[in-house]
């Protein structure tokens, strides 16, 4: 009968103890750091610590991963942000007055870039859901664009 609090305090100092080197551990705290940052978006932090934590002890998975995972963040967030600059640059033609030729021409080679270009994003399961979701919005506006734009014969 004694021995089972033993068997139960054992896991949570053993739990202690790995949450101790983690926290002492300059690589580790890092990539907690880091993993925070990539939690809260601030991709370009999260990016550069996790590189860091990784540079200091290539066995630290948590850093590698926190790495990875950022890069793909990154790509979509500079997805949606060129997606929304182009959406502004084709409002304000389309605010100008009547469209040209050119400017059609023009719409519809923004449109194929952001279609081509989601087809090369690709999310993880650790991806955040919401940028995920941004940028198939965007993508889903060209679309839409894009088509009213064939429609309409206006290419």
């Amino acid at each position: 009968m004694r021995s089972k609090p033993l068997w139960l305090t054992l896991p949570l100092l053993m739990l202690a103890a790995l949450g101790l080197f983690a926290w002492l551990n300059p690589s580790y705290r890092m990539a907690f750091e880091a993993k925070w940052f990539y939690l809260t978006g601030d991709y370009e932090n999260a990016y550069r610590l996790a590189f860091e934590a990784y540079e200091m002890d290539r066995y630290n998975r948590m850093a590698l991963t926190v790495v990875q995972q950022t890069k793909v963040a990154r790509k979509y967030l500079s997805y949606v942000k060129e997606g929304e600059a182009f959406l502004r640059r084709i409002e304000k033609m389309v605010d100008g007055g009547a469209l040209g030729r050119a400017d059609r021409a023009r719409i519809a080679m923004m449109c194929e870039v952001m279609l081509d270009r989601y087809k090369t994003l690709s999310a993880t399961p650790l991806t955040d859901k919401a940028l995920v979701g941004r940028a198939a919005k965007v993508r889903e506006e060209f679309a839409t664009l894009y088509r009213s734009l064939s429609k309409n014969s206006l290419r």
